[in-house]
């Protein structure tokens, strides 16, 4: 293994000449003093050169790891220094949770990708778009209701968008399957109904519409792909409630920011 990366004197990257695996500064450590590599899939050893025979094809992961050659490439140009007094309060001067400096620049970078409308809109932030998401549920879903409402997407969706309904279930919500099922259900029009639409879809990738209509349903637009670099953006998204995320703009997917 080489060093050749380093961003601060107390942030540093060692890459290993394989291409097969990183390790960080507050990776795994070995022998409680010299980071070790953390391989990629199908490769093992020290320095992640093993290769791993009869590895099988992961279809079920999330790992934006197909964008780290751009961001090796760019080391210099986006290496980050944080100063250890920043950000030390609770709150901004203006009293807010919220940096407006941050909220700027996030309706700047729709604007120039032209991917969704953000005027007259208000901008939430939260740990990765799955915190967002159940929070958008728990704000739509109705109070003080005897019917907790439904929460539906059309087939193939998401896989997390049921289990983490199932995880957080309450009594203000539970999954209620397949959201075409409720078309012309004689009770959809009493029901309230909560409809994730994952656009472009996650897992085949088309760019899906809501299914279900009327005063009692609430939409909520998953717009993590939704961005050029992985399919065309025929005009800005303009629904009441679209979830962005860093994991899919840069690839960050541990900065949780949603």
């Amino acid at each position: 293994m080489e060093t050749n990366v380093i961003t601060s004197s107390s942030s540093w990257a060692i890459p290993d000449k394989t291409g097969h695996g990183r390790a960080y500064l507050d990776g795994l450590v070995a022998d409680g003093n010299k980071p070790v590599c953390t391989c990629n899939s199908c490769f093992t050893g020290p320095d992640c050169s093993q290769f791993t025979p009869h590895c099988p094809a992961t279809a079920d992961s999330g790992n934006p790891l197909f964008l780290e050659p751009f961001w090796m490439q760019h080391l210099a140009s986006s290496a980050l220094v944080v100063v250890g007094w920043h950000q030390m309060a609770y709150r901004y001067e203006d009293s807010t949770y919220v940096s407006k400096e941050l909220e700027k620049l996030v309706r700047r970078l729709h604007a120039t990708v032209g991917n969704a409308v953000t005027e007259n809109r208000f901008i939430i932030f939260g740990a990765g778009s799955t915190q967002v998401l159940n929070a958008a549920v728990f704000a739509l879903s109705p109070e003080n209701t005897s019917s907790p409402a439904r929460v539906v997407s059309s087939v193939p969706y998401y896989t997390l968008n049921k289990e983490q309904t199932e995880y957080f279930s309450s009594d203000k919500f539970e999954f209620g399957g397949d959201a075409y099922t409720w078309r012309n259900r004689s009770d959809g029009s009493s029901t309230n109904v909560i409809e994730f639409v994952t656009s472009p879809n996650n897992p085949d990738g088309q760019l899906k519409q809501a299914i279900l209509h009327g005063p009692n349903v609430k939409t909520i637009y998953d717009r993590a792909y939704y961005w050029p670099h992985f399919t065309p953006i025929p005009a800005p998204a303009e629904e009441d409630v679209m979830v962005f995320t860093l994991s899919k703009l840069t690839g960050h997917a541990g900065t949780r920011l949603g």
